[in-house]
């Protein structure tokens, strides 16, 4: 007697599901099916069992529970093991050969609603349950969760395992990004498709997945760029990296700061960010802590810039900037990111966000700097490549380097670039900090060189420490150890 085949159809989308239940007949399957679906095979002559009367137990709490029930996961889970096949048989369990199933439309919903009910109803249980009993037994049970392969699976029906693998990770890969979906509503994030027209250059393709609550665009008829979102991404981070009352201004070139200020007014900040390298901020992302003013507003369309962000905006001062048309005005959420990705040739690699706020430890010299603007300036540190050094008078940006293979060569042109950008004004005190130790003294010895009164920022670690505590305190240098490695690569 050849063995019987069964299947189980449980879908929310109909689409083509009398052409898969009819051929599922032609092969001599027995349809199982639940409420809904039934209803729908019904009204198209389709002869199945309703899982209730094969189950005993009818659909509770308004069809929140249907398939949870042993009779229908152990026919998904059985194994062709004599022990499996002897336990289903003596439970009266039928086996389960293919899942025809698909998830409710949670993304769909959370885009057309906010109703917490509507939204709440739309996480999918049973279907999801169903799924990954099928994939762990997908060498007996095939799962098929898009109508789109319907076709497929009727030309060519799976035969082998390998064949029956590939509708497994489909399966996994469509529950995983539905699991994402609901995590990220519960945490208020809804991503959506931002288009970009390409990448980083012309010949790369790109896209970009956007939180839909962390910008609005408010002013600007051009879109944002590849680009543009990363420097932004740079520019906000430093912009609200700090519990401060002060005014913050940053201004970000090619991903990097060029410029940045702490100040008791908005516009003070800004004039300040711009006179660290005015050369380097046109085109730039510029980004502010605080509601934009008016009087900002009318210094920043002097100049040309790519991205204006902050807070908010004074409807004067976003008046103002409108005039400029190709001038991307963004209104940023504060935010309080994890997680950072990077996606690397065998895959991805996933870190802490480096939120962590440095401590300083007095190693030579007595530390007059104010809290705010330690982590102010180790904010901007942050968004300097490895090997990064930055110079900074009591409240501004004013030199950096950063991005190259030797810790001594971005100390030299850090200060090449303050002599060359500042070398008529008179810098009567400067902070330099360093994202990470110095392995040797002559990086110290370089600096002492300088004829500059310099306080020194740096972690320890090295095996050189002892040395450069002896040198710091023979030619009694203001140095002061970070707690933290800052690195970026």
């Amino acid at each position: 007697m050849p063995k019987s085949k069964n299947a189980i159809i449980s879908v929310f989308d109909k689409t083509n599901l009398e052409l898969i239940a009819s051929f599922l007949l032609k092969k001599k399957f027995t349809i199982y099916s639940t409420g809904g679906t039934s209803k729908f095979l019904n009204r198209k002559k389709i002869p199945h069992i309703e899982i209730s009367n094969y189950t005993k137990q009818k659909e509770i709490l308004g069809g929140r529970v249907k398939t949870l029930h042993p009779k229908i996961f152990g026919g998904l889970l059985s194994t062709s093991s004599k022990k499996h096949q002897k336990e289903i048989e003596k439970e009266k369990i039928v086996n389960f050969d293919i899942l025809i199933v698909n998830l409710y439309p949670f993304e769909e919903t959370i885009k057309v609603t906010e109703k917490f009910e509507e939204i709440i109803e739309m996480i999918d249980i049973g279907g999801h349950s169903l799924i990954r009993a099928a994939v762990k037994n997908y060498r007996k049970t095939i799962p098929v969760v898009d109508p789109r392969d319907y076709n497929s699976l009727i030309n060519n029906f799976p035969k082998t395992d390998l064949a029956r693998k590939k509708y497994a990770i489909k399966a996994m890969q469509q529950i995983s990004e539905y699991d994402i979906a609901i995590s990220n509503w519960f945490q208020g994030i809804n991503t959506e498709q931002y288009e970009l027209r390409y990448g980083e250059n012309p010949q790369q393709k790109a896209v970009a997945l956007i939180n839909n609550n962390s910008f609005k665009q408010v002013g600007g008829q051009k879109a944002l760029s590849y680009n543009n979102l990363l420097d932004l991404d740079a520019a906000v981070n430093i912009a609200y990296g700090s519990n401060t009352k002060e005014n913050i201004c940053t201004i970000v070139k090619h991903n990097i700061p060029c410029g940045g200020s702490i100040k008791k007014t908005q516009k003070e900040s800004y004039i300040k960010a711009l006179a660290g390298d005015p050369i380097s901020a046109f085109g730039g992302i510029v980004a502010f802590n605080s509601k934009l003013s008016e009087p900002t507003a009318r210094l920043l369309i002097k100049n040309f810039y790519e991205v204006i962000a902050a807070p908010d905006f004074e409807k004067k001062a976003l008046d103002i900037l409108k005039t400029k048309k190709n001038l991307r005005v963004l209104k940023v959420k504060k935010f309080n990111n994890k997680v950072e990705q990077r996606s690397i040739f065998a895959g991805a690699l996933i870190q802490d966000t480096n939120n962590k706020k440095s401590s300083i430890k007095n190693i030579n010299g007595k530390n007059n700097l104010e809290k705010d603007k330690i982590d102010f300036f180790i904010s901007i540190l942050k968004y300097i490549k490895s090997n990064a050094i930055a110079l900074f008078d009591q409240d501004s940006l004013i030199s950096q380097s950063g991005g190259q293979t030797s810790r001594v060569d971005s100390l030299q042109n850090c200060f090449y670039k303050l002599k060359l950008k500042h070398k008529n004004k008179k810098i009567k005190k400067l902070f330099l900090f360093s994202d990470a130790f110095f392995p040797f003294t002559d990086s110290l010895n370089f600096i002492r060189r300088q004829n500059f009164n310099v306080d020194i920022f740096a972690p320890m670690g090295s095996q050189n420490d002892s040395k450069v505590r002896d040198y710091v305190k023979k030619n009694n240098l203001n140095f002061f150890k970070l707690s933290d490695r800052h690195f970026k690569h």
